[in-house]
């Protein structure tokens, strides 16, 4: 009798085993089917958010001085009636060292060491950037410059705008740098108007490691100048100006007007490393004809190529 019950108790023990078993797994279909639906959705990202993951790990973050959106004197003490080192422009960053009263000790642009009122001024929190290791860790933002209702320069016969010739140079870039490897985020890619605000946040948002703006310049006179230009504005981004403006120098057919500090915006109120590009001039018939070319854009892609790849490099 004893080792009837036995067995009856082993045989419940088993039954009662195998139905837990084909509950747990009927529980569990619906849970690995949503998992792997999970997984494609997963995959479904935008460059933003790619370009965001390359670089959150790496980001340190400082705190800087921003001006407002009026100039401001630079102090040599924490008095308005102190020597007036120089003009800080509206929406520049500054290094923050520290604070007196109603005082920011900063320096400006790596030049200039002195005080900013802090009720024209704001205290703000910047990650540092870092120069990426390689091609596939950089992240590029091109700014197509102009577009929409802002034209940008017309060529001498009005034909031709600036805003339509600045978008084709730059899906050209994105293309040759996407082939080599780099993450690329255009701020427009179409006929769109932006606002330098916004243009500034791409960058800022993606973090990007280069932002480049790209235009194509004027003059009062048409056929009065003709050639490209590189500007930068925070000293400490000279060095990367250099290398691209060497590399346009050496493969561009039209003339080198060297490397400028220049007092724009989407440089200025840009904590990312960056650089605007001006490759020829609008009102110029030679240069008109030049760029527009397939060719051309080709050129100042491989160059811009050539240039990120040895800055990587040497870093």
């Amino acid at each position: 009798m004893k080792k009837k019950y036995l067995n009856t108790l082993f045989l419940l023990v088993v039954l009662l085993s195998v139905s837990s078993a084909f509950y747990y797994l009927r529980l569990q279909s619906p849970i690995i089917k949503s998992s792997a639906a999970s997984q494609e959705t997963a995959f479904e990202v935008t460059q933003t958010q790619l370009a965001a993951a390359k670089t959150s790990a790496n980001q340190t973050m400082i705190t800087a001085v921003q001006m407002g959106p009026e100039d401001s004197p630079l102090y040599s003490q924490p008095d308005s009636s102190s020597e007036e080192i120089a003009l800080v422009t509206r929406g520049e960053y500054m290094e923050y060292l520290n604070t007196e009263n109603d005082w920011y000790h900063v320096i400006v642009n790596n030049e200039y060491e002195g005080y900013v009122s802090s009720l024209y001024s704001e205290k703000c929190s910047i990650d540092v950037p870092v120069t990426p290791t390689s091609l596939e860790d950089a992240v590029v933002v091109l700014n197509p410059g102009h577009g929409g209702e802002d034209t940008g320069a017309l060529s001498n016969d009005e034909y031709y705008y600036e805003k339509d010739v600045t978008l084709s140079t730059a899906q050209v870039i994105q293309e040759t740098l996407e082939t080599a490897g780099f993450t690329v985020i255009l701020t427009r890619d179409s006929d769109i108007t932006e606002s330098l605000d916004d243009i500034c946040a791409d960058s800022i948002d993606n973090q990007a490691d280069f932002f480049i703006s790209l235009h194509y310049d004027s003059t009062e006179y048409m056929n009065d100048a003709s050639g490209t230009t590189t500007y930068y504005y925070y000293n400490t981004y000279k060095g990367l100006a250099e290398t691209v403006n060497d590399a346009l120098a050496s493969t561009l057919p039209l003339e080198n007007r060297g490397v400028e500090v220049g007092n724009y915006q989407v440089l200025r109120e840009n904590t990312r490393p960056s650089l605007l590009l001006e490759l020829g001039y609008m009102n110029n018939d030679y240069d008109q004809w030049t760029f527009m070319t397939e060719s051309y854009q080709q050129q100042v892609a491989d160059a811009l190529l050539e240039a990120l790849t040895e800055y990587i490099q040497a870093a």
